[in-house]
C-alpha cells in the first residue's frame, strides 16, 4: 500500500519498521475509513438479476476484506513497537529548530479515483480532513510525545475556501506546533495546519491538541480561549419552505443506503417522483449513521430544524470506534455532514442547481471539540440543530451538534454547513428566471425548475438583480446599489414566473405575466394573526411584489442607471372576493401591465391583477407603482401638502365624554410576534367623523424593525401593508374593546370579504423617524352571518406628516365556533 507520507523507522535489529508492512498491502490509496460489515441480504429478498444488490455485496466484501488489512498493518506495527527498549520510541527525524518548537510536517496526498467513501470524480471532505489531520500526530516524533504517550485531538476551528478537488489532484499538507506546554501529565500545544491543491488554498485550520499518558486522556487541553462560539437565537426564526415535501421523520440505515444511492423518491416519497436520481451522498450514511430517529423541518434550537440520529463508529479500528491516539475529528465532522446532507435533501435543496453535487460550507468558520475521545467507541447520539438553511449564494444549511454517550456530551461542533454546487463549469450564474423556466434539458421536471428560478428570485432580492431581467449586462453597469427589488425572506412572496407575454424594454399596455408562491402549510402570518386567520397582508403584499416583478422583467431595472432609483406602491384599490385557505397551496397571481406613464425622474405603471387557487379567484384590483429617483423620492410631502393636519381627536376643544386610554401591547387577539403592531391607543365610543366610533394609536419606529430589515435590501423602509395591517386592527380592537363583541363566544376577526378597500401612500417610514400614529374612524357596523361587520377608514402618520389614506377597511369579528361557512380560518 504505497503511502507518501508514512513515516519510516529502523528497529535496533536494523529491520525497517514500518516499511515491512508494506508486504500485506495491495496496490492504490487504501479506504480511510472502511465500510462496516452488515448481514447479508436474504436471497429471497434479492430479485432475479438485481445488479445493485450484487454491487452491495462485493463491495461489502471488498470492504471487509480491507479492514482486515489495516487490522493486520496495525498488528504488525505494535508488534515492531515492542521489540524497542521498553518505554523507548522510534527515533524521530533530525529536527532544526528546538524540542518545543519541532518544524512543520509537510506531507504530500493524491486524491483517489476509486475510493469507496467518494462520489465519482469528487473527494471526499473526510478524506482531506483525516489526511491534515493525521499529520499532527507525527509532530510527536519531533520531540513533543513524552515516552508511552497517545495523540489527544481537542478542539479543531477550521475554515474552507474552496471547492472540493477532483480525483487525481496532488494536496500538500503543512502542520506546525507552537505555544508548547509540558507538565507530568504531558504535552499540550496549539497547532496550525493548510491544505494546499494546486497551489490554492483548501482549507485550514487552527487549535488544541496534545500527547498524553493513557490515563490522562480525559483531561482537558490548553486552551487559551476556552470560550465555545455561541450563536444568537434569532428573534424571529426564518420560516423555510422546503421546495419538496418529504414525508418521513425516521429513516432506517438500509434506507440511508438508498439515499447513498440516489433513491430519494424511494425514500421520501412521492413528492420526489421524476426528480431523477438526486445527488450522492459522499458515503457517511451507511458508514457511520445507524440511523435517523427524528428529522423535522422546523424548531430545534435556532426554529430551523432539527434532526437527531444515531451513530455507529464499530467496524473502525476493530470495531471500539477510533483507535487510541488516533483523531476523530475528521469521524465527528463526517457523521454530522452526512446527517446535515440528509436534511437538505429532506427540504429539496438539491432541485435548484443542475446535477448538484455536496460542497462543505465555506462562509465561516466550523469548531470541533471531542470532549471524551474514549467514549467514541460507546453507542451514540447525535442532536443537530439547524441554525441557518437558504439558497444564497446556493442552497446549503447550516448546524450546531452535540454527540452524546447516554445524556453525557463527548462532542460537539458548531457552525458545521453543506452546500449544493453545480459541477464546475455549469453557466448558472448567467441564468435568469426566464431561461430556468424554458430550461432545454429534458431529465428537468417543472419542480427542478420552479426551484431554481426561486433560487434566481431570492438572489435578485438580496442584490444580484440580474435574474430578473433578459439583459443581465445591463443593469450591472450601474454603479448604485439601491435599485428597484423584491423583499428578503419571510417577506418575499413570490416564487416563479409561469408565463410571460411582453416584449423587453416596449413597456405596452396590455403586458402580462403569471406567477405563483407557494404558502407555506403553517405561515408566520396566520400563526401570528390574532385570530389564526389570513391577513390582508398576504393578498396585498403577494400581489403588489408580482406586480413590481411584471416591470422588474421588462426592463425597467434598466432605467436612471446613474442614480439611486427606487420603487413604492403609490396607491390602489382591491378586493377579497371571498374566504379561502391558501395554506400550503400554490397562490397564482395574473398581472397586466395597464398604463406606463414617463415623467422627469419618475415612471409611473397601473396593473390589473387577479390572485387565485387552484378552486378559483381570491382577490382582485388594481394599482399603481412608482419608480422614482432619489430627487422625486425626497420631494414627496404627504398628503396634505406639507401641513400638518393633526389627527381627529387632536383637533378637538376639549376631552370628548367616554375617551378611554387602552394597553394593546398585551392583546395576542390583534395579533403577536411581527403582527404585535398597536401598543397605546385612545378609544372613543360613537366618537370620529362618522360618529359611529373612533379609536388613536401611537407607537415608537423600532430601529431593529424585522419588516424594514426584509424591505428592501440598501432601501430599508416599512412596507405600506403593515401600515394597513395596523389600521385593521385597529378596527377589531375597537369592537373588542367597547362591548360590541361580547355577545359572541370567542370572537375572532378576519378581514371582511367583498368590500373594495382603497388606499393611498404620499410618504415613507425609514429607521430614521421617531413615531407612527393611526386613527380609524368607524363608518358602519351591521350583522353579517353569525358575528358583525365593521367598516372605516383611517390614515397613518410619520412623525408629523400624514403619509397613509386608507378607507373602506372591512372586519369581520365571528365567533371561534361558528358555523362552517362564517368560521373563522384556523
Amino acid at each position: 500500500m504505497a503511502d507518501t507520507d508514512s513515516a519510516t523507522a529502523v528497529a535496533p535489529n536494523g529491520e525497517r519498521g514500518f516499511e515491512a508492512a508494506e508486504e500485506l498491502g495491495f496496490e492504490g490509496e487504501p479506504f480511510l475509513l472502511p465500510v462496516p460489515s452488515a448481514a447479508p441480504t436474504p436471497p429471497a429478498a434479492r430479485g432475479t438479476g438485481d445488479l445493485n444488490h450484487l454491487a452491495r455485496d462485493i463491495a461489502e466484501r471488498v470492504g471487509r476484506a480491507h479492514a482486515a488489512v489495516l487490522e493486520a498493518h496495525e498488528a504488525v506495527q505494535r508488534h515492531l513497537l515492542a521489540r524497542y527498549t521498553p518505554g523507548a520510541r522510534p527515533p524521530a527525524a533530525p529536527a532544526p529548530h528546538p524540542v518545543d518548537s519541532p518544524a512543520p510536517v509537510e506531507l504530500v496526498r493524491t486524491v483517489p479515483a476509486d475510493a469507496a467513501y467518494s462520489v465519482p470524480g469528487q473527494a471526499d471532505p473526510a478524506w482531506i480532513l483525516d489526511a491534515a489531520a493525521a499529520a499532527l500526530p507525527l509532530l510527536g516524533e519531533r520531540g513533543l510525545a513524552p515516552a508511552g504517550a497517545v495523540y489527544r485531538p481537542g478542539r479543531t476551528n477550521l475554515s474552507w475556501h474552496r471547492e472540493l478537488p477532483e480525483a487525481g489532484a496532488e494536496l500538500r499538507v503543512r502542520a506546525g506546533a507552537e505555544a508548547v506546554h509540558r507538565d507530568e501529565h504531558g504535552t499540550r500545544f496549539t497547532f496550525d495546519w493548510q491544505v494546499h491543491v494546486e497551489g490554492d488554498l483548501l482549507v485550514e485550520a487552527t487549535g488544541t491538541a496534545g500527547f498524553l499518558p493513557p490515563e490522562h486522556t480525559t483531561e482537558p487541553l490548553l486552551d487559551g480561549d476556552d470560550s465555545w462560539p455561541q450563536r444568537q437565537v434569532p428573534r424571529y426564526p426564518r420560516q423555510f419552505r422546503p421546495l419538496a415535501n418529504a414525508r418521513r421523520s425516521r429513516l432506517t440505515w438500509q434506507e440511508l443506503r438508498a439515499l447513498a444511492s440516489g433513491f430519494l423518491a424511494e425514500v421520501l416519497g412521492p413528492d420526489f417522483e421524476g426528480e431523477g436520481t438526486g445527488p450522492r451522498l459522499p458515503g457517511p450514511a451507511p458508514r457511520l449513521i445507524g440511523a435517523i430517529t427524528e428529522l423535522s423541518r422546523e424548531g430545534g434550537r435556532y426554529g430551523q430544524g432539527k434532526v437527531t440520529a444515531d451513530l455507529t463508529f464499530h467496524g473502525f479500528h476493530g470495531g471500539g470506534g477510533p483507535a487510541r491516539g488516533a483523531d476523530a475529528t475528521p469521524l465527528l465532522a463526517e457523521a454530522v455532514v452526512g446527517v446535515l446532507q440528509v436534511y437538505a435533501l429532506s427540504c429539496g435543496l438539491h432541485l435548484c442547481v443542475p446535477d448538484p453535487r455536496f460542497q462543505p460550507w465555506a462562509g465561516g468558520p466550523t469548531a470541533i471539540e471531542v470532549i471524551d475521545p474514549t467514549a467514541l467507541g460507546a453507542t451514540l447520539r447525535c442532536e443537530v440543530d439547524v441554525a441557518e438553511v437558504g439558497l444564497v449564494p446556493r442552497p446549503h444549511a447550516i448546524a450546531d451538534a452535540v454527540v452524546l454517550a447516554g445524556d453525557r456530551p463527548v462532542a460537539r461542533l458548531h457552525g458545521i454547513g453543506v452546500v449544493l454546487q453545480e459541477p464546475p463549469g455549469s453557466d448558472l450564474g448567467a441564468l435568469t428566471i426566464w431561461e430556468a423556466r424554458d430550461s432545454p434539458a429534458a431529465h428537468e421536471s417543472l419542480r427542478q425548475r420552479g426551484a431554481r428560478q426561486r433560487m434566481l428570485l431570492a438572489h435578485s432580492a438580496e442584490g444580484d438583480l440580474s435574474a430578473l431581467t433578459g439583459e443581465p449586462e445591463a443593469i450591472s453597469v450601474s454603479p448604485v446599489t439601491v435599485r428597484p427589488r423584491l423583499p428578503r425572506g419571510d417577506l418575499l412572496m413570490v416564487d416563479q414566473a409561469l408565463d410571460y407575454d411582453a416584449d423587453p424594454l416596449e413597456f405596452h399596455p396590455g403586458a402580462t405575466l403569471t406567477s405563483e408562491y407557494a404558502v407555506h402549510p403553517d405561515p408566520w402570518f396566520c400563526r401570528e394573526y390574532g385570530s389564526g386567520a389570513v391577513p390582508n397582508l398576504l393578498y396585498m403584499e403577494s400581489s403588489l411584489q408580482a406586480a413590481a416583478q411584471l416591470s422588474a422583467v421588462q426592463g425597467i431595472l434598466n432605467q436612471h442607471l446613474d442614480s439611486a432609483f427606487v420603487c413604492r406602491n403609490l396607491e390602489g384599490r382591491a378586493t377579497l372576493l371571498r374566504h379561502a385557505d391558501p395554506r400550503g397551496l400554490a397562490l397564482r397571481h395574473r398581472i397586466t401591465l395597464a398604463d406606463h406613464s414617463k415623467l422627469p425622474g419618475a415612471i409611473l405603471h397601473r396593473y390589473t391583477y387577479e390572485l387565485g387557487l387552484p378552486d378559483g379567484p381570491v382577490y382582485s384590483g388594481e394599482s399603481v407603482h412608482g419608480f422614482l429617483t432619489k430627487e422625486v423620492l425626497d420631494n414627496q410631502q404627504g398628503l396634505d401638502g406639507g401641513r400638518y393636519v393633526p389627527p381627529w381627536l387632536d383637533r378637538l376643544p376639549t376631552r370628548p365624554p367616554g375617551l378611554r386610554r387602552l394597553d394593546l401591547s398585551r392583546d395576542t387577539r390583534l395579533g403577536s410576534g411581527r403582527f404585535a403592531l398597536l401598543h397605546e391607543a385612545d378609544l372613543v365610543p360613537d366618537g370620529g367623523e362618522h360618529g359611529a366610533g373612533y379609536l388613536l394609536w401611537e407607537r415608537t419606529v423600532p430601529k431593529d424593525d424585522w419588516f424594514m430589515a426584509h424591505h428592501f435590501r440598501f432601501d430599508p423602509v416599512m412596507p405600506g401593508s403593515v401600515g394597513v395591517e395596523a389600521l385593521f386592527q385597529s378596527v377589531a380592537a375597537y369592537s373588542l374593546h367597547t362591548g360590541l363583541a361580547d355577545a359572541l363566544p370567542g370572537p375572532a376577526a378576519r378581514p371582511a370579504a367583498q368590500v373594495e378597500l382603497a388606499w393611498k401612500y404620499r410618504g415613507q417610514i425609514t429607521p430614521g423617524h421617531r413615531r407612527m400614529r393611526g386613527e380609524v374612524h368607524i363608518r358602519r357596523v351591521e350583522p353579517c352571518g353569525d358575528g358583525l361587520l365593521l367598516v372605516a377608514d383611517g390614515s397613518v402618520w410619520r412623525d408629523d406628516l400624514r403619509i397613509y389614506q386608507v378607507d373602506n377597511i372591512g372586519v369581520e369579528i365571528l365567533p371561534t365556533g361558528g358555523t362552517a361557512e362564517g368560521q373563522v380560518p384556523r
